[in-house]
């Protein structure tokens, strides 16, 4: 019920701010008004568009939310709001394969550092992974081991991304 109400708030959003858009082109084309109510009617247009990204994010209609984003970004007021604006599409639109990547790396650091116990250990393993002495078995495990740290770079580097 709650996302009904929000999902309905947002479409009349959207409804007002594409009048507004539409409103705002023709007092750019064919108006003679100074610039600096052309910069209000601007600013206005550009917030409507991004509560209605807001309340489409709210209801969890991501596409809806890109489309008001990129609808924002045309009558941003600044460079500095457009970029910051971007970023939010940006985080839409690849937040779940970031999420995705991060995983992979995590897991794939988490097997290097199994194999690793099987590889580094001489005694442990014995003498049933062919006929390998203790010093290939502990050049094996070193290399995974460093598998294991760049997968953990990787891993943290994407967190730092997702922040």
């Amino acid at each position: 019920m709650v996302y009904k109400s929000i999902r309905r708030e947002a479409e009349n959003l959207e409804k007002r701010a594409k009048i507004l858009a539409e409103q705002t082109y023709r007092k750019e084309r064919y108006s003679h008004m100074p610039y600096t109510e052309l910069d209000s009617w601007r600013k206005k247009t550009f917030t409507r568009y991004n509560q209605a990204a807001d309340m489409f994010v709210n209801a969890g209609k991501k596409e809806k939310a890109v489309e008001m984003y990129n609808g924002a970004i045309r009558f941003a007021p600044s460079e500095q709001v457009k970029e910051k604006v971007k970023e939010r599409v940006r985080r839409l639109t690849y937040g779940d394969e970031r999420r995705l990547e991060g995983r992979v790396y995590a897991t794939a650091s988490i097997i290097s550092l199994i194999v690793i116990l099987f590889f580094i250990s001489f005694n442990l393993t014995g003498n049933t992974i062919g006929n390998l002495n203790s010093d290939n078995l502990t050049l094996i495990g070193t290399g995974f081991f460093l598998f294991s740290l760049i997968f953990l770079f990787l891993y943290a580097q994407e967190k730092k991304k997702e922040h």
